[in-house]
């Protein structure tokens, strides 16, 4: 891919995109601190007591309303840092339980049996393939 001079890179995976929502809450919870009702301006500033308390009515409902969203990136990239310790251990489970499943003592197989001769699971080996048997009746002329 060679270097970046267009100022963006690339990031895959689960942890970086936890590391992306993290940033993003911290990103919206400065946002929330700079909008702070009350501590910006004084009224005349804001054409008067009426515009005032409607600018502070709203700056106090998106400041509550950052913090909502600041706290829910927060804990999104939380979960996904879960979801993914959960996936890694129930994949390692997985492989664990997978190779102590015995195969048959070597005698595992694909091939079909043929007819007449004992399931070789009778014998300690496995196939995955149905026994041959004789045709039903109202397939004798085909």
């Amino acid at each position: 891919m060679g270097g970046h001079t267009d100022g963006y890179t690339v990031k895959s995976g689960v942890a970086g995109q936890a590391n992306e929502l993290d940033g993003a809450g911290n990103d919206t919870g400065k946002i929330r601190q700079a909008v702070r009702p009350g501590l910006c301006y004084p009224d005349d500033a804001l054409g008067g007591p009426d515009s005032a308390a409607a600018f502070n009515a709203f700056a106090a409902a998106w400041e509550a309303e950052a913090g909502t969203l600041e706290s829910a990136l927060h804990e999104l990239a939380d979960k996904t840092r879960l979801s993914k310790k959960a996936y890694g251990d129930s994949d390692g489970a997985v492989g664990t339980r997978a190779h102590a499943v015995p195969a048959g003592g070597g005698a595992l197989t694909t091939m079909p049996t043929r007819a007449g001769t004992p399931v070789p699971a009778a014998e300690g080996g496995a196939t995955t393939m149905p026994a041959h048997a004789p045709r039903p009746s109202a397939l004798a002329d085909y």
